[in-house]
């Protein structure tokens, strides 16, 4: 009986790991017009993995709480103009959320969250990166090497 216990556990974590593997692989919707065209979005990204982490949980009004990565959403798109951008932030030591607004959105282009230390409390800005025609983000896939993906416009 100990062995179906085993078995279970281990086809669990397995389970688990492929979904990870799986998640982050296409920005998420950050509207709810599926048919949308890409052409006429931006991207918001989480700035590359350092001691923070940034998770995009929401835009505006729609969740993008991914569960196949605890939450971590590392993209997604955006319509123009203004978007209030939802984030988890954590490092080893603290957990917040804030918002971060972008005012004017522009199709086309890419939003890079950084985030910071102020002394107490994790923040997050943007920085804009401009037009692009696409954009490339290295996901994490421990203990293999990351892996490159990239979103086009």
């Amino acid at each position: 009986m100990h062995y179906l216990r085993t078995a279970a556990a281990v086809m669990a974590c397995t389970f688990m790991a492929g979904c990870a593997h799986f998640a982050g692989r296409h920005p998420l919707l950050g509207y709810k017009d599926k048919d949308h065209p890409k052409a006429d979005t931006a991207l918001v990204v989480c700035g590359q993995p350092s001691q923070y982490i940034c998770g995009i949980t929401g835009v505006n009004q729609v969740a993008t709480w991914e569960k196949f990565n605890g939450g971590k959403t590392p993209w997604v798109r955006v319509l123009p103009g203004k978007q209030v951008i939802k984030l988890t932030l954590s490092n080893t030591h603290m957990l917040n959320r804030q918002d971060v607004t972008i005012d004017n959105v522009e199709a086309g282009h890419v939003y890079r969250i950084d985030v910071g230390y102020n002394g107490a409390l994790l923040t997050a800005d943007y920085k804009d990166l401009g037009k692009m025609d696409s954009y490339t983000i290295h996901m994490p896939r421990f203990p293999l090497q990351p892996k490159a993906i990239t979103a086009s416009f």
